[in-house]
């Protein structure tokens, strides 16, 4: 993890909504990339390390939501190529 790319919160973990924990932005980024993109530029990604929880930085939040952006379109243009 790379502490560039969070910062430190006082929140707790299990007060963190599902769907704003990092192992399910993952997740929605291999399954439904229009899940990850809504995510990613609707609110705050949080992460949990060291029982510290962080958040991801919105410089993050926008290179993940731009990747999930580019993989959307790259499978669009490979499947329209069919």
């Amino acid at each position: 993890m790379d502490i560039k790319r969070f910062e430190k919160t006082r929140l707790s973990y299990e007060t963190v909504p599902f769907y704003r924990k990092r192992w399910f932005v993952l997740l929605t980024l291999l399954l439904c990339l229009p899940a990850t993109i809504v995510i990613a530029l609707s609110g705050d990604v949080y992460a949990k390390k060291d029982g510290t929880v962080y958040k991801f930085k919105d410089s993050a939040l926008l290179h993940l939501a731009f990747m999930a952006m580019i993989f959307l379109i790259v499978g669009l243009f490979l499947t329209a190529k069919r």
